[in-house]
């Protein structure tokens, strides 16, 4: 459904930019006649060089004196270049929304399916552009929370394949840990590089419809190339489902390299007693994970 209607979308913004198109052309054909005459001309020129009625050289010529003459006159109508072109708003995919042969999403499309989603998508609000330094009460959470900032990004900038796949963000509520992991998952969507943000609540949700409706959604959170699991620690407990379906997401991940950030108000303490040791062991290994922690005043209530 979502597709489709992004599908619906870009075939709306190719027929606007089409009759804007149309508009400038009418319009500059009555303030300069010429310039009709010289798109004729133009589109003579290819039948004639299939006819071979004129020699490539001559075509080229005679194609360069009418765009020259063109310009000249838009020019002087204070109409730029490209005025009587077809425009498009993204020139990667030249508003498609996919690139190449079609198969790989560009970054227009992939930003726009997650403001279609609305709260359940990446936000524009909280990334790494829009990141205030103001806002931390004491030097000490602040030079933390940059420095947390800056290792985020270069693990953004190298998606999809950064040098350790995994980063887990320790620490109490309100220190900027669903922040920054929104701020990565926006900068790869940024790139083009696909990602989905989740908390561990609506994870487990997603998993018991699919149980129920025998469906594979939740499929998605093993092979999306960037994976943002949020609040971990805090979904219901529910027996062979919630442990199960976490270790196996984070484990195929990692086994295969995809990238993965995880969030949690947990301590390490209070995972280990939440989860098992080969959960603990994949998701806080040191050859495969970052463990960021930060610390401080919870900035939800600092004035």
């Amino acid at each position: 459904m979502l597709n489709e209607q992004l599908d619906n979308d870009y075939a709306r913004i190719r027929a606007e930019e089409r009759e804007a198109q149309r508009r400038r052309i009418e319009e500059a054909y009555v303030r300069a006649p010429r310039l009709k005459d010289l798109d004729e001309a133009r589109a003579q020129l290819f039948p004639a060089l299939g006819q071979r009625r004129i020699t490539p050289e001559e075509s080229k010529r005679r194609l360069e004196e009418i765009d020259r003459e063109e310009r000249g006159i838009l020019a002087s109508l204070g109409l730029p270049a490209d005025a009587l072109k077809l425009h498009v708003r993204c020139k990667q995919c030249n508003d498609t929304g996919y690139l190449g042969s079609g198969s790989r999403p560009c970054s227009c499309r992939l930003l726009q399916r997650e403001a279609l989603r609305g709260s359940d998508g990446v936000n524009a609000r909280e990334t790494f552009a829009k990141f205030s330094t103001e806002i931390y009460p004491t030097p000490e959470q602040k030079k933390r929370s940059v420095n947390a900032k800056l290792i985020c990004e270069a693990y953004a900038d190298a998606l999809p394949a950064p040098e350790k796949p995994n980063i887990l963000l320790l620490g109490m509520p309100g220190l900027g840990k669903s922040y920054l992991g929104n701020a990565i998952a926006y900068q790869a969507l940024s790139r083009g590089v696909d990602a989905e943000r989740v908390t561990a609540y609506a994870f487990v949700q997603t998993v018991l419809r699919d149980i129920r409706e025998r469906t594979e959604t939740a499929l998605r959170y093993q092979t999306v190339p960037l994976l943002v699991l949020d609040d971990l620690g805090s979904e219901p407990n529910i027996s062979n489902v919630t442990f199960e379906w976490l270790f196996a997401v984070v484990n195929e991940r990692t086994l295969a390299g995809r990238a993965t950030v995880c969030s949690t108000n947990c301590t390490l303490k209070q995972l280990s007693d939440r989860y098992d040791e080969r959960f603990m062991s994949r998701l806080c290994d040191k050859n495969t994970t970052q463990v960021l922690q930060l610390t401080g005043e919870n900035l939800r209530t600092v004035k």
